[in-house]
């Protein structure tokens, strides 16, 4: 663990506890709408506490790394970006479901929680946890689908940072080959 992480975590979690909760909400509301996680016992409970765990985990992971704490780092420049992106995704997926039902299979987190649900069943079959048969009823079931859709959401928002990361790197590296009077790299 680095040194900055007491300094650095109070900030991501500022940072995270507002973009964690939004990207969520589009499947929030498939899981109520679709599934009824509402008329469950502990169903929202379930799927507020792995948002909640995101929260922590992102804000932590993000802390320990420095070059996401450093402003105008290509690193941290690709995260923003990915999330900005993912934030727009989600605006824009809460507004097609809520103008439409049949939009559905447009939202990409209803492909997510999809193949989340299947990862989940397989996951509690293999471990024999749970007494539920299916991943959107119980405490644990849902809990885990929620778990598995953040990983899969977060891994696409890495992924779309990392290649940022590379894009930022590149406009960096040409603007800095082209000040130095040296002839401009061809596109």
């Amino acid at each position: 663990m680095n040194s900055d992480f007491a300094r650095n975590f109070p900030r991501q979690l500022r940072f995270w506890a507002p973009h964690v909760p939004l990207n969520a909400l589009p499947s929030f509301i498939i899981a109520i709408s679709l599934f009824r996680v509402d008329k469950q016992s502990l169903g929202i409970f379930a799927m507020l506490a792995a948002i909640f765990i995101f929260i922590l985990g992102l804000a932590a992971i993000t802390s320990m790394v420095p070059d996401l704490n450093r402003e105008g780092h290509p690193l941290a420049r690709g995260l923003r970006a990915a999330v900005t992106f993912r934030a727009w995704v989600s605006g824009l997926s809460v507004g097609m479901l809520l103008i439409s039902r049949s939009a559905l299979m447009l939202v990409p987190d209803f492909w997510c929680g999809f193949i989340a649900t299947g990862l989940s069943r397989q996951l509690m079959e293999a471990l024999h946890v749970g007494s539920s048969p299916s991943p959107t009823s119980g405490f644990l079931p849902v809990m885990l689908t929620t778990v598995v859709e953040g990983v899969i959401i977060a891994t696409g928002i890495a992924m779309l940072a990392f290649f940022l990361c590379l894009y930022f790197q590149s406009r960096e590296r040409r603007k800095a080959f082209t000040s130095t009077g040296s002839p401009a790299l061809p596109r």
